[in-house]
């Protein structure tokens, strides 16, 4: 049986065109943590950390039972949320990694508890939850995260040229490279905002 992995499931969603596109995106499960500050704070290291952690031990607990499937661990991802666009600290976030839409709440729930008692993490921070964004447009950034203007900025473009309206003003950021280990002009880096058709 081959590991299910996201990244090929959802190939659209996750390896998109330098260039804006139009997707349907549809529900997905995850693990997630809500916060409000920056991507440099201390409490958005410990969710990042959390959500690897609940997501490596969700993946050694199918890797022990033939019954499921088993799945390489999905790229973080983060919805940012700017209340005053500005200042950074006030924006709130939803952090989450995707997880096999078979996971259900009691597994979720007993790997939960085994990560709080086994690595001392503020567990029941982190959440099971699913999201259907419907259409949106994306676009993969490469570069520093400080430059993401420039392509959020041609996003906008493709939608003021396709008759489509952004909806709300968060946009989600999913991180396809390490940036402890790649330098900031080659990160890889998928942007994706909610749309609708005027």
């Amino acid at each position: 049986m081959h590991e299910y992995d996201v990244k090929k499931v959802h190939k659209n969603l996750y390896s998109p065109s330098l260039e804006p596109t139009l997707v349907q995106v549809p529900q997905q499960v995850y693990c997630m943590v809500e916060g409000e500050g920056r991507a440099q704070d201390e409490a958005y290291e410990v969710a990042v950390k959390l959500l690897f952690a609940m997501s490596t031990a969700l993946q050694k607990e199918f890797g022990r039972h033939r019954l499921y499937q088993s799945f390489i661990i999905a790229p973080l991802e983060c919805v940012w949320s700017p209340l005053q666009e500005e200042n950074r600290q006030t924006w709130r976030y939803s952090a989450m990694i995707a997880q096999p839409d078979w996971l259900d709440e009691q597994i979720f729930l007993q790997v939960r508890d085994q990560v709080a008692f086994t690595q001392g993490l503020p567990a029941l921070d982190v959440h099971l939850g699913s999201l259907e964004e419907g259409l949106c447009v994306t676009i993969l950034h490469i570069g520093s995260y400080k430059d993401e203007g420039r392509s959020m900025e041609s996003m906008q473009a493709f939608c003021d040229t396709h008759s489509l309206k952004r909806v709300g003003t968060s946009h989600r950021e999913i991180y396809l490279s390490n940036p402890s280990h790649t330098h900031s002009s080659l990160l890889n880096t998928v942007l994706r905002f909610p749309v609708e058709r005027i």
